[in-house]
């Protein structure tokens, strides 16, 4: 009998291995059938590098890496969870190098993907690439090589992530630290903080962009930085790369650049005529150009009406007298053509000379300026705040 029960046991096991997973199990389960709080789970084996996706209408995500070729997918919300493998080998006992998380709401009639409303904890391997979405609720990543995440309405927390970071958020914030490999933060509405993230390659850049949040950098690694708000502040700390360009742009906060006692960079700043420029670093001002001019506006010429139509419209056109350019040299008096035979004499057709509205360009400073041997370049447009350089 013992025999028996081992044979069917590793029989059992051999079949959930060949289809890639293992049995959904129930934590609480009564004689009648499960309990309300009961938690579904779901493993797959897959590749070491291989593309997860998840997606819910709401719920906290969770997803951390770990050290094996399996993902496991755990909710206490959801009525089923399934895995449907996107890839297509030829070996069909293969791992799946990419596989879509479908999790199925027990409240919805349509058993549809990314209609659950529930929350989900998830282990990935830790070189997998995890592009995960939900429209209200939470983020968390961590210990991943690459990230793709988006939320509506929901804060985003990611670290040690290894090879890349895309997310975007419209009314959360965004918290990236101890990361590195490119780098691309959006949010509408919330802060974007980066802290001790670098680059893994020559040409990963760090991009952040807010309309109405603050952006907050901290021990920033990169040949490459741009950082752009329309009415949050940005401030950023640390070391400066060399060689490095930082691009800075906001509309109405304020831009504090913390740098070490020793920084060496090239100043290039747009800013407006009632804004300062406050600066610990001794610098060596380049030049500092005068608001930008434009030419002047040509002329319009709007010919007269006809000859043939009538004369009520003919002088509806607004007429001026050319211009004298020396009272005292007298205006030539205009020549009459001859009248034709039985006809009169009539005078050359009025030329209207319009100009155009004047428009006033809003007064820009345009200033350079350079710090030490200038090893990095800092590039600012700063339109209603204060730019200041404070030393570490």
């Amino acid at each position: 009998m013992i025999k028996k029960l081992y044979a069917v046991a590793a029989a059992t096991g051999l079949l959930f291995s060949l289809v890639g997973l293992t049995p959904a199990y129930n934590e609480n389960k009564d004689v009648n059938g499960e309990k309300p709080g009961q938690k579904i789970e779901r493993s797959m084996r897959v590749d070491s590098q291989a593309l997860i996706t998840l997606c819910v209408a709401s719920g906290t995500l969770t997803v951390n890496g770990w050290d094996k070729p399996e993902v496991r997918v755990r909710s206490a919300d959801a009525d089923q969870i399934d895995f449907r493998r996107i890839d297509k080998p030829k070996d069909p006992n293969a791992a799946a190098r990419h596989v879509d998380v479908m999790v199925l709401d027990k409240e919805s009639d349509l058993k549809k993907d990314c209609l659950a409303i529930a929350d989900v904890q998830m282990e990935v391997p830790v070189g997998a690439t995890v592009h995960i979405q939900t429209n209200d609720g939470d983020i968390d990543i961590t210990g991943v090589a690459a990230v793709l995440a988006g939320s509506q309405n929901g804060d985003m927390m990611i670290e040690r992530v290894t090879r890349a970071v895309e997310v975007g958020t419209v009314g959360g914030s965004i918290y990236l630290k101890d990361s590195s490999g490119r780098v691309s933060l959006k949010s509408a509405g919330g802060v974007v903080a980066a802290v001790n993230v670098r680059g893994a390659d020559a040409g990963d850049a760090l991009e952040v962009f807010t309309v109405s949040g603050d952006i907050q950098l901290d021990r920033i690694s990169y040949s490459r930085v741009t950082a752009n708000t329309v009415s949050g502040s940005v401030t950023m700390s640390g070391a400066l790369v060399k060689a490095g360009y930082y691009n800075f742009s906001n509309m109405t906060g304020d831009l504090l650049l913390a740098l070490p006692h020793d920084a060496s960079f090239r100043l290039n700043a747009k800013v407006s005529d009632k804004q300062d420029i406050v600066s610990d670093f001794v610098l060596k001002y380049l030049a500092e150009a005068s608001p930008p001019t434009y030419p002047a506006p040509k002329p319009r010429v709007v010919p007269a009406p006809p000859a043939d139509k009538p004369a009520a419209v003919a002088e509806a056109a607004p007429q001026k007298a050319p211009a004298v350019k020396d009272p005292k040299t007298p205006v030539p008096k205009e020549k009459e053509k001859p009248a034709a035979k039985g006809g009169t004499i009539t005078k050359p057709p009025l030329v209207v000379i319009e100009k155009p509205a004047v428009i006033m360009a809003p007064y820009v400073r345009r200033v350079e300026a350079i710090c030490g041997s200038g090893d990095a370049t800092i590039s600012v447009a700063s339109f209603g705040g204060t730019v200041r350089l404070k030393k570490l």
